[in-house]
């Protein structure tokens, strides 16, 4: 599938206003809060070629290191991207590449892509449950239960809601592509 230019430009465009948005839908629950990112990281990293959704959440770090409050809760800056959140920010290019691998490996069908996602999910809060054992000095035991155990339900679910709209997205997108 190739993309005209303006329409990876308007994808993009998208996609970088979707994470912005989902980064401010938040439940400041536990120690890192619930946002609605990971669903949209899931959703681009399904619907979109792997350079666009890379490009998409790079310029969202990159726009959020500059001063621009666009992180959960209106934040930014290199605070937060070296803070105890940090881990999962950094975790979304790892989220997009596992999707787009097992994608790639394994296709889309609804089934898979609730399997990739939780995958992708799973690794990217593991990146940021070590972030978190670093940057507080945690124990393996404490780091698992506060970054990690208790998200993974809520992941769950995104990757339950991701595995039914992005096909139905991607078709819409691409059909005359």
């Amino acid at each position: 599938m190739t993309l005209s230019k303006a329409r990876q430009i308007s994808y993009a465009s998208l996609g970088l206003a979707l994470l912005i948005i989902s980064a401010q839908i938040s439940l400041p629950i536990w120690t890192i809060a619930v946002t609605l990112q990971t669903l949209v990281v899931g959703l681009l990293a399904t619907i979109l070629p792997y350079r666009l959704n890379l490009m998409i959440i790079l310029a969202y770090l990159t726009l959020g290191l500059l001063g621009l409050p666009i992180f959960a809760n209106f934040t930014s800056g290199m605070s937060v991207l070296v803070g105890p959140t940090g881990g999962y920010l950094i975790g979304f290019l790892a989220y997009s590449t596992v999707t787009t691998i097992g994608i790639a490996w394994l296709g889309r069908q609804p089934l898979t892509l609730f399997g990739v996602t939780f995958v992708a999910s799973i690794s990217q809060l593991l990146i940021g449950t070590v972030w978190l054992l670093f940057f507080l000095k945690l124990t393996w035991p404490v780091a698992l239960m506060t970054g990690f155990v208790p998200y993974v339900l809520i992941e769950l679910i995104k990757c339950g809601l991701i595995s039914q709209i992005a096909p139905r997205l991607r078709a819409n997108l691409f059909k005359d592509s």
